[in-house]
């Protein structure tokens, strides 16, 4: 086999859900600034230089605390932006029982790409931290149904080609 010089790497990839979430995006000037929801997939691809002892990328048995914090997160829940104008309404709903609420931190908003990165940067340091550094996370896609989905990933992989 010739690698012709390229780094190479194993890959896998994990779907979560679907998640059963709810968002608002209040800059939208259409119908996407109501509250509204879907089933949200989320799909992990992970890479690595060496295999584990059982020749798997990522054991995907081992994903169960992940699976839990994405459910935590988004299950049932109302994702709004930080600095939306409706916040404090939306907390008055959460504190009598109205709405479970998360507000996203600032640098992230709720819809499906700020999604892909606000769990990319949370999970990635699960993933290394459990592998020891063997596991990085790739990729993170999240899917609102079939027909939409966003995904980020690490800059490596626009660029790895172009060397």
């Amino acid at each position: 086999v010739i690698n012709r010089g390229y780094k190479m790497i194993f890959s896998s990839s994990k779907r979560i859900g679907p998640i059963s979430t709810g968002h608002r995006q209040w800059k939208d000037d259409g119908h996407c600034k109501f509250v509204h929801g879907y089933g949200r997939y989320v799909e992990f691809t992970f890479h690595c230089t060496e295999r584990d002892e059982k020749g798997w990328v990522m054991d995907f048995g081992d994903l169960k605390d992940v699976k839990q914090w994405l459910e935590e997160q988004w299950d049932h829940r109302l994702l709004i932006a930080h600095d939306d104008p409706l916040v404090g309404l939306f907390e008055g709903l959460h504190k009598v029982g109205g709405v479970n609420l998360n507000v996203m931190p600032e640098g992230y908003g709720p819809g499906i790409e700020d999604s892909c990165k606000w769990v990319f940067d949370n999970v990635d340091p699960m993933i290394i931290e459990k592998t020891n550094g063997r596991v990085w996370l790739d990729c993170v896609r999240v899917y609102e149904h079939e027909n939409n989905w966003a995904q980020y990933f690490r800059t490596e992989k626009v660029f790895s080609g172009l060397q």
